[in-house]
């Protein structure tokens, strides 16, 4: 019988880095050892602390997918794997896609795991401020206010 583990995960220092690295299990035991990217301990035992609680969720490949794949790559999965007919109507994917141009203006290439209510926030409240573009065959005519869904249901 295995002797019992004192500790979940720990963090140390490489001599070669600056950062803080982390070690600890994943659920089928294997060890597993990365840079946490801070050079702030208390920052570093955060994320070992984040790793630990998404293992026990069971939701670690899932966080670990989240910081490398970026808000693009995953609105390109989405519109092409569950955006198109015959998963939807033809028209709600061209509604999905023109929300996602607006949103990849706005995200990009930021990391899945960098967008917190706040920047969503942040971004809807500067959405809102911008104008209305249109393209006509005289050329770009820039209208009122862009509405929120509120607004549009009430007109």
């Amino acid at each position: 019988m295995a002797r019992p583990r004192k500790h979940d995960g720990r963090i140390f220092r490489k001599e070669e880095s600056r950062f803080w690295w982390m070690e600890y299990r994943d659920r089928d035991g294997q060890r597993q050892r990365e840079s946490t990217n801070t050079d702030d301990w208390d920052e570093a035992q955060k994320k070992l602390r984040e790793r630990l609680q998404s293992r026990d969720d069971n939701t670690l490949p899932l966080l670990r997918k989240g910081e490398q794949i970026t808000f693009s790559q995953w609105a390109d999965h989405f519109l092409e794997a569950f955006s198109k007919p015959p998963i939807r109507a033809h028209k709600t994917h061209l509604s999905y896609s023109r929300v996602a141009k607006h949103l990849k203006a706005g995200f990009g290439e930021a990391p899945l795991v960098t967008l917190t209510a706040e920047v969503i926030e942040t971004y809807l409240r500067k959405r809102l401020k911008e104008h209305v573009q249109v393209t006509t065959s005289e050329g770009r005519v820039t209208k009122g206010l862009v509405k929120n869904s509120e607004s549009r249901d009430a007109c």
